[in-house]
């Protein structure tokens, strides 16, 4: 199966798991679709837990995201990883480095409206990506806590891609 730009799920998972795909045990739809359910239901992310443990990382809080599909319109949900950053809520959207930003991006790109859900609280909050300088020390400071984000630019920089860093901030 290949994933846009040509690159297969396989390749992808591999370096993702730092050359150590048998220890990526939750995979696939119905994984994905678990792994949500456990965030809404607790906060915790198995698949963040195992590509942690697989890359020698710390664990990385996960929240779920819900944005407005930017061709549907309808309602996509993802689990992913965060870092706080004063109110705010800080987001990559790496895709392990591959050459094609992930589809919750564009979505939010889109229509910044989304809804987030938080170690099971439930926060309304427009989303912004991180441009030019701001984005530079966003980004600064992303690696500084998860340093693993530095190799996944690494790698999208060899298919003309800067990471996206994504600004969630909570509305009132």
């Amino acid at each position: 199966m290949s994933a846009p730009g040509g690159e297969t799920l396989a390749q992808k998972i591999r370096f993702a798991s730092y050359y150590r795909p048998w220890m990526i045990v939750l995979r696939g739809r119905r994984a994905l679709a678990f792994d949500l359910w456990l965030v809404d239901r607790t906060g915790f992310s198995l698949m963040s837990l195992q590509y942690a443990l697989a890359g020698g990382n710390r664990y990385t809080p996960t929240l779920a995201l819900t944005a407005i599909g930017a061709r549907s319109g309808a309602l996509r949900r993802v689990a992913l990883p965060y870092l706080r950053h004063g109110e705010d809520y800080l987001v990559v959207g790496s895709n392990a480095g591959g050459p094609t930003d992930p589809v919750w991006v564009g979505n939010l790109r889109a229509e910044a409206r989304c809804w987030l859900r938080v170690k099971r609280r439930d926060i309304v909050a427009s989303a912004r990506i991180a441009c030019g300088e701001e984005r530079e020390r966003l980004f600064a400071e992303v690696v500084r806590r998860k340093p693993n984000v530095a190799r996944y630019q690494q790698r999208a920089s060899g298919f003309g891609r800067e990471i996206p860093i994504v600004v969630l901030s909570p509305l009132p």
